[in-house]
């Protein structure tokens, strides 16, 4: 055992790093240093992809190594234990026997597996109380944790560099644009005015992100710069979220009654459909009987405009909506150079729809389990924390139901994993349809599942326990039919005094419905009043 002074020393270096790298090197030293092993090797475990990953191996064998461990690696039931040379496959270099597996975990979840030769040969409990004298998986935690937000930190930085190009080249397109335009003397004032609204509508499409801003100042700029009675940008809405009509309208008047509120009636979603279908633009006349297109000439006639133009919003020939511009005081001829200009910024604002629905998208994705498609264990965890403090400031109970799913091994080793994965997404969909606006249900890695309960008592979260558990043991999955669920309950104030001690309490709580024969539900145990 290393004296206190060099455990202490060693600790201390462990902390200091925070990369991965450096932090798997630190390790690695570690172990060489206590077992006089002249090779390391450290393994990751991702626990939403369910492998081995991020492998750290310093040596020329490097790829030789990793083959032959990620091909027979097996876990075994003690955290320290040797591997026989007969368990691989391909012969094992002298040099790495006795070959040694530390499976670093934290709250039963496995962290990452450290190999080294026991070259030293110390007794195992001995190594191992030596190994437990370290906080590798605090170190671990907190280097995997970073690794994580450095790479979602580079994804989105490569996203927003793509974004940052899309937008120079429509720049491009657009000095173009305005050079063809300016050729033209005769109508060059008009031009500049037009220049300006390009300009003025690509720094909207820069300058925010949330796109509802972008699309109310782009139909104010154009309805303005064209002087049309109405501008309006209408949107297929149900695909959004936030949004209660199935068509969303953006519009701009000009001393003209507005006529938004007509497409939330069964005509105008009915016609509003049909101009999403239009593939080119539509210049309208009185008295709208035009046989090119399949638009209600009653509600066009209801809109009560002279002339029009609708112009589609395509992006990869996918509607995104229309612009729809209208002139009700007397009709309007519109140039071939009106219609190519307004197409010109139907491509700038199709372009800033597709940003604005990628940006949300990567958002939610960033907090959303790829598998069941609710929160994922990062967005429980800081829900969890604001929840517990808006619980304490308040004086307000939060209640907390940790869930696992009975036997997953069985029924992916039976069924294979893909019936695994029906299963877990089984007990997603029924948290999501059991829990409420304020609630929050969360995968929080493998077959376990978190429902945050923010102001509910201890008695009502045991019911919903009891109710998910029925729900999740009367539903069918194909092949092993039945599934059921092992369920612990911690509540705030009773349980915890922080969400720490909250999310240990509800595992406890689980822990003790499996060893009591799962498929049942118990309650953590109330916290010493001393703590």
């Amino acid at each position: 055992m290393p004296e206190e002074n060099e455990i202490t020393e060693n600790i201390i270096i462990l902390l200091s790093h925070v990369e991965l790298p450096r932090v798997s090197e630190a390790v690695c030293d570690l172990i060489k240093s206590i077992s006089g092993s002249s090779m390391a090797a450290l393994f990751y475990w991702d626990p939403d992809l369910e492998v081995l990953t991020n492998s750290y191996f310093p040596g020329d064998k490097e790829n030789k190594f990793v083959e032959i461990f990620e091909r027979e690696f097996e876990s075994e039931q003690s955290p320290l234990y040797e591997i026989e040379k007969d368990d691989f496959s391909e012969p094992v270099p002298a040099s790495w026997q006795p070959l040694f597996c530390y499976e670093i975990s934290q709250n039963n979840q496995l962290q990452a597996c450290l190999l080294f030769t026991n070259k030293n040969k110390i007794d195992t409990k001995e190594l191992l109380s030596t190994l437990c004298a370290y906080p590798l998986p605090l170190t671990l935690s907190r280097a995997w944790e970073f690794h994580e937000l450095q790479e979602e930190n580079q994804r989105l930085r490569n996203n927003y560099e793509d974004m940052e190009d899309k937008t120079r080249m429509l720049e491009e397109q657009t000095r173009k644009l305005i050079q063809d335009l300016t050729m033209k003397d005769t109508i060059r004032t008009i031009h500049v005015e037009r220049e300006r609204l390009i300009y003025s509508i690509s720094n909207v499409v820069r300058s925010y992100v949330d796109i509802q801003k972008v699309l109310e100042t782009t139909v104010e700029k154009i309805g303005s710069t064209f002087a049309v009675s109405r501008c309006l940008l209408i949107r297929d809405a149900e695909h959004l979220t936030g949004t209660e009509q199935p068509v969303q309208v953006f519009e701009f008047t000009n001393d003209t009654a507005s006529i938004k509120e007509m497409f939330n009636s069964g005509q105008g979603i009915d016609f509003a459909h049909a101009a999403f279908s239009l593939m080119r633009t539509q210049d309208l006349t009185e008295p709208f009987a035009q046989p090119n297109h399949n638009l209600d000439s009653d509600f066009l006639i209801k809109l009560d405009f002279r002339s029009g133009l609708i112009v589609p919003l395509m992006l990869r020939e996918y509607s995104l909506g229309v612009l729809f511009l209208q002139d009700c005081r007397q009709p309007r001829h519109w140039s071939i150079d009106d219609i190519s200009l307004v197409e010109s910024l139907a491509d700038h604002i199709s372009v800033a729809i597709e940003n604005a629905e990628l940006h949300l998208e990567q958002e939610r994705q960033a907090i959303t389990d790829g598998l069941t498609g609710i929160a994922n264990r990062r967005s429980f965890n800081k829900t969890l924390a604001r929840e517990f403090e808006r619980a304490r400031r308040y004086d307000q109970p939060l209640s907390l139901i940790v869930l696992d799913l009975d036997y997953l091994k069985v029924i992916n080793d039976s069924f294979g994993h893909q019936t695994g994965d029906e299963a877990i997404k089984a007990v997603g969909r029924i948290l999501k349809q059991s829990s409420r606006a304020i609630d929050l249900a969360a995968r929080y890695g493998g077959e376990e599942f978190c429902l945050l309960l923010p102001n509910t008592e201890l008695a009502m979260a045991e019911q919903l326990a009891e109710r998910l558990r029925g729900l999740i043991n009367d539903g069918h999955i194909s092949g092993p039919g039945h599934v059921s669920a092992s369920l612990g309950i911690a509540s705030y104030p009773l349980h915890a005094n922080d969400p720490d001690t909250l999310f240990r309490a509800a595992d406890a709580a689980l822990y003790v419905a499996k060893v009591a024969g799962r498929n049942r539900v118990k309650v953590a145990l109330s916290q010493d009043p001393a703590s």
